[in-house]
């Protein structure tokens, strides 16, 4: 049967040692004497063996009880680093943000910044459609997120990102374009549409495009055009700018936001508008 020594006991132990008898370990550990017996006795019990020479006074230890000394030393030390460690994890604020996939490449860079700046705040992060990251926002899911196209009662306009067009597909004379568009209420993938229609260009959309990924594969491929952020082919030179002019203007700058929910903290206020600052510094958005 296992055999648990409780730090207790060892702590009772180390007082009697250092006090140099069981009435002044009592008094250090304000207890009476007879409690303070009762558990070297039940220490006894568990390492089977007597820790002090009770004929002695003051009471001697026993080679038992000295062995048991010195590990009850580091017991008690190990026992009080998990304590303090534990209790600092559950002191810190923490928050829950969202961040566009648009935007998402900069986030081992904002990560590493809150905890340098904030190592009090602790981020878990969630990426996705600006629309999805919004509702999290509306019903308290999120305290802040990160979103482009898409605005929440209390949002902040950060800025405007430059979008151009990007792909490489061959076409024939007369052929409608193929477009790449994610899925869902993407506020990216109606301004693409909203602008090609504006400017009269035939196109249609490519399917199989239900993530990011599967999105910029078809574009990198060759199968497909899209509109990206305009440094795009910077961070990814396998995806190739569309040749001037052949799906017109580029799409106007989409407003940028910083969202938050109705009950998001002033700490987190804070530490969302630095991550915002850190994970725009690489994209190409303009002043509001």
């Amino acid at each position: 049967m296992q055999r648990d020594i409780e730090v207790k006991l060892l702590r009772t132990l180390l007082a009697v040692v250092s006090e140099d008898g069981f009435s002044r370990a009592a008094q250090s550990l304000h207890v009476t004497q007879p409690t303070v017996s009762q558990q070297i006795q039940r220490l006894e019990s568990i390492v089977r063996a007597p820790v002090f020479q009770r004929a002695k006074r003051p009471p001697m230890l026993t080679p038992v009880g000295r062995e048991l000394v010195a590990h009850a030393r580091r017991v008690i030390m190990l026992n009080n680093d998990v304590i303090s460690r534990v209790s600092a994890l559950s002191s810190q604020d923490s928050f829950t943000m969202g961040c566009s996939t648009h935007f998402a490449d900069g986030l081992g860079t904002m990560l590493t910044q809150l905890a340098v700046e904030r190592p009090h705040m602790r981020c878990s992060m969630v990426t996705g459609q600006s629309s999805a990251l919004a509702d999290g926002v509306r019903t308290g899911e999120l305290e802040a997120a990160l979103l482009l196209g898409t605005a929440t009662p209390r949002s902040d306009l950060l800025g405007r990102l430059r979008l151009d067009w990007f792909g490489h597909a061959s076409l024939t004379a007369g052929e409608r374009m193929p477009i790449a568009l994610l899925g869902g209420r993407s506020a990216l993938s109606l301004h693409i549409t909203e602008t090609l229609n504006r400017n009269s260009v035939p196109w249609y959309s490519l399917t199989g495009c239900a993530d990011p990924v599967a999105l910029l594969a078809s574009v990198q491929a060759g199968l497909a055009y899209t509109a990206l952020c305009a440094n795009a082919h910077v961070k990814q030179p396998a995806i190739r700018q569309a040749p001037p002019g052949s799906l017109g203007p580029a799409p106007a700058p989409l407003p940028v936001y910083l969202a938050f929910s109705g009950t998001a903290r002033e700490s987190v206020v804070d530490a969302a508008r630095a991550a915002a600052r850190t994970v725009l510094e690489s994209a190409p958005v303009s002043p509001p």
